[in-house]
């Protein structure tokens, strides 16, 4: 280990400091040590400005002026707002993902026009303590927006990447400003960014229930289902455009897959006892979920093409929630045959299952990462139900979580992020928190509405 810091800890680049990427690439490793405990005391590494009492890292100061607006001839407008409210969104992303700290606007020496015309005034930008520093235009073509956008390392004086454009429909310009964030986050971490993603949940205002989506920063909120029958565990589809969720609209608990593309929902099989906690295999082309028609609730696959269905355990425990890994090779679920609710992972071929988790007496609802490097469940002790991560092998167990009542993990796209809900009183509300522990915060769904039972989405582009 001390090896691999020292080799991180070289210099890099010119005397003007080192290049933005190698240092947040740097902030992070040393986050997630600290995250994990491989790193005591913090105090021997204030050099490379790790606060672990604010997140376990020091975010690194950016800054993101309003992008300019262009006419059709590419001259500078100065009115419109859509390049302030791009910049803005572009912003909150960042701001949200704990690893950056934007500057306020309110400390530019440089005005977002001259940046856009000639480029950045280096001298500028580091008086104000900025390391890096975004620049970009918006116009209008026909029903399109088009975004140009350019990155900048402001110690080396160097631009970061090249220039970038996304366009989308005038409508869907937050979606641009989240494509943005995310190249943005890309250039500085070198993990894939996850801004371009929806969050399904369910939502409930008095006796209704139903099945919500929303952007990942809590816009474009729209309800997919009626409420006329109680939903439960809606669950995004590998490319994005179907969920599975389980609903008593037949009158018995039965599993539904909804397409986001056309509104229609159809049946997934009408088996006799309960049928539950359906999860999609990585390629979408089969279904790990629980039924009862034996008697016992236990883990089955169907293949959604031809309809196959595969036992896949045979206890007289109860089996259930079960989770892909990404590879589709493995399956992880939950079962009491060791007398309390434990974590077993078997092969998706079939066969034994092997018990993963031994501390405490609660250890359920599994979400596998999509690095595979994790599995994130619902562990309890004490009274009170948090969330933890562990290796697949179930080594290195870290609580992540600190309250009484909290469930149902589920991943960001880039694995670097987990969103849960947690009990308050009689509501239910969704929370997001870094894989390292840090950067707990509120996802608001709106309003008074409760939200329990999140899926994370894939990437929509």
């Amino acid at each position: 280990m001390k090896m691999v810091l020292m080799t991180c800890l070289r210099p890099v680049g010119s005397a003007g400091g080192p290049p933005v990427r190698a240092m947040l690439r740097l902030h992070l490793w040393l986050a997630l040590l600290v995250g994990i405990g491989l790193l005591g005391n913090g105090s021997a590494w204030a050099g490379v400005r790790i606060d672990i009492t604010k997140g376990g890292l020091s975010p690194l100061p950016i800054a993101i002026p309003a992008f300019v607006n262009l006419s059709g001839a590419g001259q500078i407008q100065e009115s419109g707002v859509m390049g302030s409210q791009i910049s803005e969104v572009i912003t909150a992303d960042l701001e949200r993902s704990g690893l950056f700290r934007p500057i306020s606007r309110s400390a530019f020496l440089q005005m977002p026009d001259t940046l856009w015309r000639t480029g950045p005034q280096f001298r500028e930008w580091r008086l104000i303590g900025a390391e890096a520093v975004t620049s970009g235009a918006v116009r209008q073509e026909g029903d399109q927006v088009v975004v140009d956008f350019f990155l900048y390392d402001v110690f080396q004086g160097t631009l970061i990447g090249k220039g970038k454009r996304f366009s989308a429909s005038s409508r869907n310009w937050r979606h641009v400003a989240h494509r943005v964030a995310d190249e943005i986050y890309t250039r500085l971490t070198g993990e894939t960014g996850y801004f371009t993603s929806r969050i399904a949940y369910v939502t409930q205002k008095g006796e209704n229930k139903k099945i919500a989506m929303m952007d990942q920063d809590g816009a474009n909120r729209i309800e997919l289902t009626q409420g006329n029958n109680l939903v439960l565990t809606p669950r995004f589809s590998p490319n994005g455009d179907h969920l599975f969720y389980m609903s008593y609209e037949t009158g018995a608990p039965r599993i539904f897959r909804l397409d986001l593309l056309n509104g229609s929902s159809h049946l997934q099989g009408d088996y006799p006892g309960l049928n539950s906690a359906p999860s999609w295999s990585p390629d979408g082309s089969r279904m790990a979920f629980t039924l009862s028609m034996d008697g016992n609730p236990e883990i089955y696959v169907k293949t959604l093409s031809s309809g196959h269905l595969t036992r896949m355990t045979n206890h007289t425990a109860i089996d259930t929630s079960p989770s892909w890994s990404p590879d589709g090779q493995k399956l992880v679920f939950n079962s009491d045959r060791a007398g309390s609710p434990q974590l077993y992972v078997m092969s998706a071929a079939g066969g034994e299952p092997k018990r993963i988790t031994f501390e405490g007496t609660y250890n359920a609802a599994p979400s596998w990462s999509p690095r595979g490097d994790l599995i994130a469940f619902v562990h309890g002790g004490g009274g009170r139900f948090r969330i933890a991560v562990a290796t697949p092998e179930g080594k290195n167990m870290r609580v992540l979580t600190d309250s009484w009542m909290d469930e149902s993990p589920t991943w960001s796209p880039n694995g670097r992020v987990i969103l849960f809900s947690r009990q308050k009183g009689s509501q239910s509300q969704l929370y997001s928190i870094d894989l390292t522990g840090y950067n707990e915060r509120l996802v608001s769904v709106g309003g008074d509405s409760d939200g329990s039972d999140p899926s994370w989405s894939p990437l929509i582009r």
